[in-house]
This record gives structure tokens, sequence and C-alpha cells, in this order.
């Protein structure tokens, strides 16, 4: 719909961006709840309703757009007819180029009628004025200079740390820095509880249980690099290994949990930094293949956190393990893998539930084993599956099966919207319509005495004109809301059909879809999708949350029954299964339903 042929339709939609640089606490200037209450009390003020788009997890330069994708999602909506404002906090959360700034408020903004709101006080500009532009650009141009000389003050201090033989970044598993920036051994670890569960905690706190061992990072980083010196265990085994021992890796909220595979490489790579060793360049670099007698950088600083020995044995290894492999023939096609990213182990999902630790679910990534494609449990973790991988065919025929019971009729929208209506409000269809007819009517009635009441006090001389323009303002405003308001069986209607659409689509053209278009379709209806290894079969699954009336009201349409748990599916009563979470309200239920008769 084009802004001409829309400009009868009310424009309410604020896009509300928020950025933060790199999240550190709540104390921060430019922390994201200080931006989202500025911008929250502009578009009160102004009676918008905001959009938000939030770019704050990990680092967001506003130099760059590829690494903020939120921002890149925001800028999807600019031709919706409905959005009347971009709102930020100031110009630095939108870009710090301020050739961003011009292009984006000359070609898209401006064209397009939208306006640009700054929140935070005293920011705000009027760009439809030639000195507001002038403005807007010189502070661009301040910005984007504040953020090139942070970067150049930000290079100098990073290799002065380096000059002085002190890391940067996070330090390496079992190290910790003091308080000359130095490494030293970790004193923070992980108690092992006698159910196999794992409390984070430091060598010097108090046991949580009489029976509970204490396993330390700096402890489990050396058995580590001791298994790995051996040169008798490849990376897997030894991950397994340390699972068996009770050892725990941390992650970035130091919380315990299990060894990965990759747990292990990123120990044993880091024997120069153990070694007290700064190094220059990319971590892929470091590639003992790519660098002649590695080894031979090893030397006492005086700062190991390890023996000299151990390390020098984990770096021998390594060198001699290390190479660059010459590519046989014509290069492997990449393979699309339709689940990938969705699919997470069951087994792994109990531990999580039971623990309370969302970092305990492990996806199933797909791998390509001499030609033969497959879905792989992640390498090294242990959760009491012993199956390991799961043909693609297999999987992926069960998915089909899935959205196939899923599917309905067409003719059965009806008595889904029937059904919506009757949950949500406890109403039937037409008399919910009459009500709520009749309460737009009453609203717009409303809205006009005021109007006129307050056009009579202004006209008594008790009201100032500006006073009786924003009583108009804000009831106009609210009568277009009224008129342009559609009844509650629309909604519901609309919504409910979409999804069905999508559903019996994707249900249609599966089979003779590219793995491409399989895995863009899955990924636009399902949240995650749990897996079963050793029953091979889907236990439990969630839709998009633009999908959840319809799988509320597609049970009720069957009769609550699922044909697995044999129950009322608005319980959880009923499970036999901790995997399988039934309620319609929580996780989604279980696909295997009795299917009405048509």
């Amino acid at each position: 719909m084009s802004r001409k042929t829309a400009s009868a339709q009310p424009r309410h939609i604020a896009l509300c961006y928020i950025r933060q640089s790199k999240t550190r606490d709540a104390t921060d200037m430019n922390s994201p709840e200080r931006q989202r209450a500025n911008i929250q009390t502009v578009c009160d003020a102004e009676g918008w309703t905001p959009l938000w788009f939030i770019d704050a997890e990990g680092h967001k330069s506003g130099r760059y757009e590829k690494n903020r994708p939120a921002w890149l999602r925001l800028k999807r909506h600019f031709n919706n007819p409905e959005v009347v404002a971009l709102v930020a906090n100031d110009m630095s959360r939108l870009h710090r180029k301020a050739w961003r700034v011009g292009r984006m408020v000359d070609e898209v903004l401006e064209p397009l009628g939208i306006r640009l709101f700054l929140a935070a006080p005293g920011r705000q500009i009027d760009t439809s004025t030639p000195i507001g532009k002038m403005m807007l650009m010189m502070i661009a141009m301040q910005d984007e200079n504040y953020a090139n000389d942070i970067a150049e003050r930000t290079k100098d201090a990073i290799a002065y740390r380096k000059s002085l033989g002190k890391s940067i970044g996070m330090p390496p598993f079992g190290t910790v820095r003091d308080e000359e920036g130095y490494l030293m051994p970790s004193p923070n670890g992980a108690w092992l509880m006698p159910d196999n569960t794992f409390i984070a905690g430091t060598v010097v706190d108090t046991p949580p249980d009489t029976h509970a061992v204490w396993r330390g990072y700096h402890d489990c980083a050396k058995r580590m690099l001791e298994l790995y010196a051996t040169d008798s265990m490849g990376r897997e085994r030894i991950a397994y290994a340390m699972n068996e021992e009770g050892w725990a890796f941390r992650d970035r909220k130091k919380r315990p949990r299990p060894i990965t595979e990759d747990d292990i490489r990123r120990t044993t790579s880091n024997w120069r930094g153990y070694a007290g060793i700064v190094t220059d360049g990319r971590a892929i670099d470091l590639n003992a293949s790519m660098m002649e007698n590695p080894t031979e950088i090893l030397h006492d600083t005086g700062r190991a956190v390890f023996p000299l020995s151990l390390l020098h044995q984990v770096a021998t290894v390594q060198e001699k393990r290390s190479r660059i492999r010459q590519s046989r023939g014509g290069k492997r096609e990449k393979h699309a893998y339709a689940l990938s990213h969705l699919v997470y182990c069951a087994s792994c999902e109990r531990l999580a539930r039971k623990h309370d630790n969302p970092k305990l679910r492990s996806r199933l990534s797909g791998v390509n084993q001499n030609g033969k494609l497959r879905y792989r449990h992640v390498a090294g973790v242990s959760c009491g599956c012993s199956r390991r991988s799961i043909f693609t065919h297999v999987i992926e025929g069960e998915f089909r099966a899935l959205i196939d019971q899923l599917a309905l009729h067409p003719d059965a929208l009806d008595t889904l919207v029937e059904l919506a209506v009757q949950s949500e409000h406890g109403q039937s269809l037409d008399s919910n319509h009459e009500a709520l007819e009749e309460q737009k009517r009453e609203g717009i009635a409303k809205c006009k005495r005021r109007i006129e009441a307050a056009r009579n006090i202004y006209l008594d001389g008790d009201m100032s004109r500006e006073e009786y323009l924003a009583v108009k303002e804000q009831n106009e405003r609210e009568i277009a809301h009224w008129e342009t308001r559609s009844a509650e069986t629309e909604h519901a209607a609309i919504e409910l059909q979409t999804c069905m659409n999508v559903i019996n689509e994707m249900v249609k053209i599966w089979d003779v879809s590219s793995d491409e278009d399989r895995q863009n379709m899955a990924h636009m209806l399902f949240e995650y999708i749990v897996y079963d290894l050793d029953k091979q079969q889907i236990v439990d699954f969630r839709l998009k949350a633009w999908a959840d009336r319809y799988l509320v009201h597609r049970m009720e349409l069957e009769g609550g029954k699922c044909s697995d748990c044999s129950g009322d599916n608005t319980q959880n009563s009923h499970l036999k299964d901790e995997s399988v979470q039934c309620s319609i309200r929580g996780s989604n239920p279980c696909f295997r339903l009795e299917r009405a008769t048509s």
C-alpha cells in the first residue's frame, strides 16, 4: 500500500530503536533501561504506539550496520503506511557515520513523511528546516569523530598492555587477573553434588553438602592439558573423560556447565597465554601448521600459571597434530539442513529443566559424514542418550508428519474463529460483534462530547486556545482510532486464516521445495523442536508467537485430546513423560492428534 493511498489511514506507530555499544551494567549512561524510559515518555506524550528494536547483546557498534540485526529489521518497516516516526534516545544510537545519517534523512525519512525524534532531553531537532538539517549533520560529524577518537585510544591502550605482557579480553579458562593485570590461577570453580549437579563457588567457600566434591576451574584446565599432552586421545574423547570425572566448564555468566569438545580446543590452544606470552594477530593465524617452530616462542616469563614442562608438551602435541588440509578433488558442496538451529536433544532438554539452566540445552547440527547427511549431537557432552546422530530423512520425515497433523481444511476457519471468540470472551461470535460495535459507538460519541465541551469552555474564556486545540487533537485521534478499529472477530479471522494458509501451503510444497526453502519455511513457523534420538521422534515443539492462537484452537477443535498422552491437553497432570509438555498455554502439545472426521 502506498503512502498516497493510505493517507486516510491514521499513522500511530513509532519505530523505537535502542542500542548499547557494549552492555556493562544498569548504571551505564547509555543503558537500555534509560533509553527505553526516555523513548516511552515521548511516545506517551505524542500518543504513538511504540514498536521496539533493541541491539544490546554483545558489541553493537554504531559505525556499522551488519552487526546490528535489530536495526536491519527496523529498516524493513519504513514502508509501513502506519509508521509516523523513528525515535531514538540520541543520534549516536542510530549511527556514528555522518553520511549514513544524511542518506537516511534525505532518501528515506523525508520522502516517506516519517519524523525523526530524539528522546533525550534537549536533543530534539526539526529536520524540516535548513538550520535543523545543518545542526543534525554537525552532531552526526561530532559523533563520528568521537567514535574514531575512542577507537584510536583503545588501540593505543591495547598495544601498551601487550608491551607489558598483559593480555586483553576474557582471561583464559582457569585464570583471573591480579591487581596489576597479569594472569593468576582462578579461585573459582564448582561443587560437584551427590546428584551430579554443580553449584558455583570459590575454593574458600563452605561446602554446600558434606559429600560435595570441589572442582576448581584452574585444576580443571590443568587436567585438560595433562590428558591432551599424553597424545593418546582426541578432543572429543577428552571431553567425555572430563565429564565422567566430574569436572565442569564455566560459561560467560560464570555458571558451571558440562565440558564440550570446543572447550578442550579453546583451553589447549591457550598454552601461550598460560605461559604469560602475549601474541599479536588473530587466533586463526596462530595455528601451529602456519608457523615455523611454534614451540620455540615458549620461554620463562616468570608469569606462567602452569608448569612450563606441561605447556611444552601441549605445544609439541598441537604442533604435531596441526596441519592444513589440502582439498582432494572438487570442493564439497554445502548443504542447507532444513531444521538447522531448530532441533534440540530431548535428553539435554530434561537436564536443562531439572537444573533450571538453559545452557544445558544442546542443538542437533547438520553434518556430512562421507556423503551421508545426518543431524548430530554436540560432541563431548554426555546427557544419557545412547544414539548420537540421526539421518536427515528420518527426522525430516517426522517433521513432515508434524506439519501434516497441524494442517486443517479451509472450511474449518469459521469454527476456529467461533472457538477463539468463545474462549477469550465467553460470548458467541454474533453477540461479541454486537458488543464491540456498541462500545465503538459509545467511544466516538464520548469523544465528540469532550470536543464540544472544550469548545464551549474556550468560547467562555476559561480555556486558552492552545489548551482547546490540544483537547481537540487528542479526541480526534481517539475518534480516528475507533473508526478504523476492526471487530475482534475480524482480527481473529485474519490471524487464524494467515496461520492456516502458511501451514497448508507448507504441507503442499514441502516435498518439492529445495533445502533452502524448507529451512526458511521451518524457521518462519517454529521456535524450536525437541527430538528424542533414542526413540527417533519429536516429543515437543513451540510455534512462533504469532501462531499460538491457531494451535490453541486447533487443539480445541480436536477435542483437546492427545493420542500419545490420552489426556486433556489443557492440564499437565496427565503427562507420563516429563520430556513432553502438553500444556496449551506453556509448551505446545505433542502433535499426534486424533484427526477429526471431516
